[in-house]
């Protein structure tokens, strides 16, 4: 089983990648995935005078990390790509098919002032594939995350991944939305009760998020539900401050306040003021569940259909289970499982039918059982 299939870690030479490849590998064991590492040096470097040298230092590099990687038995491979940076780590992420971007926020601050990074701010806002972009300093195991959402399809993919890799590490997520009020009138020619007009607004934004939140399995979940009412850009830079947050997950390109996440103008605000990591998903999921098509042993099915309902999987679980059932319709904790899933759907019905029928399997092997006895009785009585 894999849900996260390729993980792109672009590095830059000569600059700290622990972090990285930290997070990286707590990924790949976690979620069964493949370490791609990236480095993309000038084209200068590929001069007579300098290649050579350039090329062993590099060569160096690259066979520590992966080494480095290999020990814990994760799949890892190295690419040199000469360029702009930009440009090679977009098209070489494209050209892999891999399922995140994960990236160094390389800024540097000095005497108070702080200077974007200019290539991951353009990653953020340009890349189709979802990025992780690193904070210094932050842990390479997410405790807490944050996803603001507006009800759109983008903050739905962030929060179903926020959601799933919370489940992974056991993290909290705090889920956000900002009631954004409307702070004066589009024309003096009408005359609006701005106060009126606001309390109605913010009650239908409560109604269309206790709809949206119906979408999501939060059971067994650790989680906050926050609504806030203010600038939706300094809400999250805030919250994200406030509640030591380790990374926010925004669905951008959403419908409201999230389409304005990935202006150029909003993006270097965010990197520079929010405290923490920062993933962006667009039109791509993070994890996409693949589950290995040559499993043909019962106990293997049972087994992928356990660690599927302990990340949340239900729907896929229960498939594995009634694989299960095909290969051996009397399999007792099959059904047991698979009534824990349905009581966990609050799908009642489904639950009590399967209840009967482990009732209806017992009573046959019981009285088999006796059947048995009774025959054994017989013969030794003969």
């Amino acid at each position: 089983m894999k849900l996260l299939e390729k993980i792109l870690v672009p590095l830059a030479a000569n600059s700290p990648s622990d972090q990285q490849i930290d997070l990286a590998v707590n990924l790949a064991q976690k979620f069964n995935s493949e370490i791609i590492m990236l480095y993309v040096l000038p084209r200068e470097a590929k001069l007579n005078s300098i290649s050579e040298l350039v090329g062993k230092y590099i060569k160096n590099e690259v066979q520590e990390n992966e080494n480095r990687i290999k020990e814990l038995q994760i799949r890892v491979k190295s690419k040199i790509k000469y360029g702009n940076r930009f440009d090679q780590i977009i098209s070489f992420a494209e050209d892999e098919d891999v399922n995140l971007i994960l990236i160094s926020d390389l800024s540097n601050e000095k005497d108070g002032d702080y200077n974007i990074d200019v290539y991951a701010e353009k990653i953020l806002r340009k890349s189709e594939i979802p990025v992780w972009l690193l904070k210094k300093g932050d842990i390479s195991v997410p405790e807490t995350i944050l996803c603001p959402i507006d009800f759109s399809d983008a903050s739905e993919r962030a929060l179903t991944n926020a959601i799933k890799i919370a489940r992974i590490f056991d993290a909290e997520v705090n889920i956000l939305n900002v009631f954004e009020p409307l702070q004066q009138s589009f024309t003096k020619r009408l005359d609006i009760d701005l106060h009126a007009e606001n309390k109605r607004l913010e009650e239908k934004n409560v109604e269309e998020f206790n709809q949206f939140m119906k979408k999501f399995n939060l059971i067994n979940l650790k989680y906050s539900i926050k609504l806030l009412e203010g600038n939706p850009i300094q809400e999250i830079i805030n919250f994200s401050k406030n509640n030591n947050i380790d990374v926010v997950f925004i669905g951008a390109t959403g419908k409201s306040y999230l389409q304005r996440l990935l202006l150029g103008s909003v993006t270097e605000l965010l990197i520079r003021e929010l405290p923490c990591s920062i993933l962006v998903t667009k039109s791509e999921n993070i994890l996409n569940l693949k589950i290995d098509s040559d499993i043909s042993n019962l106990e293997k099915h049972f087994e992928l259909a356990e660690k599927l309902k302990e990340m949340g999987y239900y729907k896929e679980a229960i498939k594995q289970l009634k694989i299960c059932l095909r290969i051996n319709d009397l399999h007792i904790p099959t059904f047991t499982l698979l009534i824990k899933l349905y009581e966990l759907m609050e799908e009642h019905e489904l639950s009590e039918k399967y209840k009967k029928k482990v009732d209806e399997i017992l009573k046959r092997l019981w009285d088999k059982k006796i059947e048995f006895e009774i025959r054994k009785t017989y013969r030794s009585g003969k």
